[in-house]
């Protein structure tokens, strides 16, 4: 099973690559799957049925997230009805959005998830307490599985990591927007990157023109963010998985410099 996953897509930017690239980027991998992480899709706050769908129609097959999903008020009663968006896991029950999603192509399927961290982040409930109960679960212990962990600390990342190596396909860091070089298979099987990167303008500071947070750090004053529009740049990993086994065989980072 091969799969492309990219993070974390940023603003009107963002979307231009995955639109105008998605189609050499399956020719180059062949993915059954193609994942992108979209909470920053709007304006890079949020996401919207306006923002999704033409990624949806270009031939992605689920978007994951993290704590920025439901900044968009007006898209609440969408991420109700539409499935392939996918919703921290350890949120609780009460927030709306589809926590799991099971991908099928031809004979290969997927389980994705997503959950956040607890550190530096927004409350949570316990993501190894969520993963626990999620894996008792009988109907998913014979299916491969995708974890997107949107955190902030590479300690916990890597913690939780190592504690569901072997139990899960691959766990894919997300969220800090900057993309680290530890792509590894552990050794119990399970592929694994601290931080999958960021799809979109890196002419910036992770995704803002630069000069605003620079403002804004210099001074302390609050400003309006801007999405940048320059130093673009696709971030991701590509996974191929033994389907039989359900672990790792290969793990690439995806970097590429459009402008």
């Amino acid at each position: 099973m091969n799969i492309v996953f990219l993070a974390d897509v940023y603003g009107k930017p963002g979307r231009a690559l995955v639109i105008d690239h998605i189609d050499k980027l399956k020719d180059k991998y062949s993915p059954d799957f193609f994942i992108v992480n979209g909470e920053n899709l709007a304006d890079g706050k949020g996401l919207t049925e306006k923002t999704t769908k033409p990624l949806f129609d270009a031939g992605v097959s689920a978007i994951t997230s993290g704590n920025h999903l439901w900044d968009r008020y007006e898209s609440h009663d969408y991420l109700q009805s539409e499935n392939r968006i996918i919703k921290p896991l350890n949120y609780p029950q009460g927030a709306v959005g589809n926590p799991t999603l099971r991908l099928q192509n031809n004979k290969e399927v997927l389980i994705v998830i997503c959950l956040t961290g607890q550190m530096f982040m927004s409350a949570c409930d316990s993501p190894y307490g969520a993963m626990d109960a999620f894996l008792q679960n009988n109907e998913f212990k014979s299916i491969p599985i995708l974890v997107d962990f949107h955190a902030e600390s590479t300690a916990e990342k890597r913690a939780f990591a190592h504690m569901f190596d072997g139990k899960v396909s691959t766990i894919i860091g997300t969220h800090t927007h900057i993309q680290t070089a530890d792509e590894e298979i552990l050794p119990f099987g399970t592929g694994y990157i601290t931080d999958a990167g960021m799809t979109g303008p890196h002419d910036s500071v992770i995704g803002v023109k630069k000069h605003l947070i620079i403002e804004k750090m210099r001074t302390g004053m609050p400003v309006r963010y801007e999405v940048a529009n320059t130093g673009l740049q696709i971030n991701g990993v590509f996974i191929e998985i033994d389907s039989s086994t359900g672990l790792t065989v290969n793990i690439e980072r995806i970097r590429e410099f459009i402008e």
